[in-house]
């Protein structure tokens, strides 16, 4: 890998494959991993810290293993949920043993399992989907994948089976919701990884809180990444946005309209777009949302309460979050819970309102430890919240 991340989650990743039996090496801006000719080792301990997508994906891959294998990570990864994909898999024949709450710390691997059809609940993540992807080609006869409705994040999954195809994975779509993994060997690459959406939206929605322009480097703007589809709606918000080969520029004048959102397929935009609501001039809802409980905090409860706190009622109904009207904002101590979306989004808000406080600021190491240094980067823009470390 070519540019790969550098933080907590990614770290995870590979520290689990090198205790799954791969030989791995970081080299700066290249990461490497030797494969082992199709064969998954296991035998191995893997601490996953509090990545959920790491326990997914490696609980897949553990299950593989010729030897089984032990995940673990932080509390509240263990309350994070893992039993549908384990169900799943124990349906091929894999060989897995959850805790009595069915989650982490988990067993996986020991046995062959073959491929065939599963249908997998994919109401809580589409994580489960991917992760089975990822094994797909290398179980016998290959994988057919449908997941039941309601799926959420469904763009994860097709963006899961368009890099497959990058490493010489065959995999079909079928219809909506049902993929076919072809059985298969993968193919050695060197693979640029591309700029991520997700944390250059908070660096885009400060342009339309603040005002002036915003240009963030690295990025393609025709990515299929879900969030990509942030700049669209800047600009149905009233922005300019406009973009170049490998970057997406935004500029504001400050001024939120209200607006009605559903984020089903994006969920990693909410708290961005939490922190516009804030700043709204009308009652503001984000829908298709409930699966947000179930992420690093409960980030619903989380983002209606941190919103209160700046003087903007805010609650949760159903798979929803509802926004009031506009009232006085004030500055406030925004409580994170170690959840690192939460603390990058409300930095926007200290932007233009005083007296903001993030209360763990080092907890966006997880997924971007370079953001304090590009947050700095927004000369001009106003105001700029206290870190507690």
């Amino acid at each position: 890998m070519i540019g790969p991340l550098d933080a907590d989650d990614t770290r995870a990743t590979i520290e689990g494959l090198s205790a799954l039996g791969f030989v791995t090496r970081m080299l700066g801006g290249r990461w490497e991993i030797e494969g082992r000719g199709g064969t998954v080792p296991g035998g191995g301990s893997l601490e996953l810290r509090a990545s959920g997508t790491s326990s997914r994906f490696l609980t897949a891959v553990a299950g593989i293993g010729v030897r089984s294998s032990r995940l673990d990570g932080s509390e509240r990864l263990r309350e994070r949920p893992v039993r549908e994909l384990a169900r799943a898999m124990s349906g091929l024949g894999a060989r897995l043993r959850l805790t009595s709450g069915g989650g982490l710390p988990l067993e996986a691997g020991g046995t062959a399992f073959r491929g065939g059809r599963v249908r997998l609940s994919s109401r809580r993540s589409s994580q489960f989907a991917s992760a089975l992807m990822l094994i797909g080609s290398r179980l016998r006869g290959g994988l057919e994948l449908e997941m039941s409705r309601p799926a959420v994040s469904l763009p994860y999954v097709e963006l899961t089976a368009r890099v497959l195809g990058e490493f010489g994975v065959a995999v079909q779509r079928t219809s909506e919701l049902s993929w076919r993994v072809i059985e298969g060997d993968y193919r050695g690459r060197e693979y640029p990884v591309e700029g991520d959406h997700s944390s250059a939206s908070y660096l885009l929605a400060a342009a339309a809180v603040v005002g002036g322009r915003v240009r963030v480097e690295g990025l393609d703007p025709g990515s299929a990444q879900p969030d990509a589809r942030l700049a669209p709606i800047l600009g149905r918000m009233g922005c300019a946005v406009g973009s170049g080969p490998d970057w997406v520029e935004v500029e504001g004048s400050g001024r939120v309209p209200p607006f009605d959102l559903d984020l089903s397929d994006s969920p990693d935009l909410v708290p961005t777009l939490a922190v516009l609501a804030l700043f709204s001039e009308g009652p503001t809802v984000m829908r298709g949302i409930a699966h947000l409980r179930i992420k690093e905090s409960d980030r619903l409860a989380l983002l209606a309460r941190n919103l209160a706190r700046l003087g903007r009622d805010a609650s949760v109904c159903g798979d929803s979050l509802r926004v009031s009207a506009p009232a006085g904002l004030r500055g406030a101590v925004v409580e994170t819970r170690s959840d690192h979306r939460i603390a990058m989004a409300f930095a926007v808000a200290g932007l233009r309102l005083e007296g903001v406080t993030i209360d763990d600021a080092g907890c966006v190491s997880k997924s971007n430890p370079g953001f304090w240094r590009d947050f700095a980067a927004l000369e001009g823009t106003g105001r700029r919240p206290r870190q507690n470390w």
